[in-house]
């Protein structure tokens, strides 16, 4: 005898079972990215002494041939804003040496609130910097250069690299919704 109710826990058990399958597949996927990114950092992470988090502002006011507008802060924006604070950085830093020799402070920028819709904020590991510069000197220069910036905002924090933990802080968002956070157009490592 033909069961509806029967046929119906067939469909909705196999409609899970296949739910799940999918959960997993993405999981490990997203998984699979974080560790990736992870390894990949901690190859680099010996060129690295300062783990640097710059918050964004969420708009700018613009003046226009129609008058003040607000322009608001979207990805795109962000990793321009990013460029414009490495180029300034860099010429505090090196000087001219930054054009002629190529000389530069290395960074692997990380983009965090992309696809959780928090307010946009980078976390980085910067190292290179000129011999004999101190902490504060560091610290003094990234503060300048990120607050010349379009979009910079005044909470900017500065520390010393602890590789392990500041890795995995950074990537906490690596692998949401296929996301890598990793601001790669932006990623400044030494050449080996």
């Amino acid at each position: 005898m033909y069961s509806a109710t029967g046929e119906i826990n067939k469909i909705s058990e196999l409609y899970r079972t296949f739910c799940l399958a999918v959960i997993n597949t993405a999981m490990t996927k997203n998984e699979e990215i974080k560790k990736s990114t992870q390894e990949w950092m901690l190859l680099h992470a010996s060129h690295f002494t300062h783990a640097v988090t710059l918050t964004l502002k969420p708009y700018r006011e613009v003046m226009t041939c129609k008058g003040l507008t607000i322009q608001r802060l979207t990805a795109i924006e962000a990793k321009e804003n990013f460029r414009q604070f490495m180029r300034r950085l860099n010429t505090v830093v090196y000087g001219n040496a930054t054009k002629r020799f190529g000389a530069g402070v290395h960074v692997i920028p990380v983009i965090e609130g992309v696809v959780t819709e928090k307010l946009l904020h980078y976390h980085c590991m910067m190292g290179n910097f000129r011999a004999g510069a101190d902490d504060a000197l560091i610290a003094s220069a990234i503060r300048a250069a990120w607050l010349q910036t379009d979009f910079g905002n005044m909470q900017i924090d500065i520390q010393p690299l602890t590789a392990d933990g500041w890795i995995d802080y950074i990537t906490k968002e690596v692998g949401i919704g296929d996301a890598d956070n990793v601001d790669y157009d932006n990623v400044h490592i030494p050449k080996d």
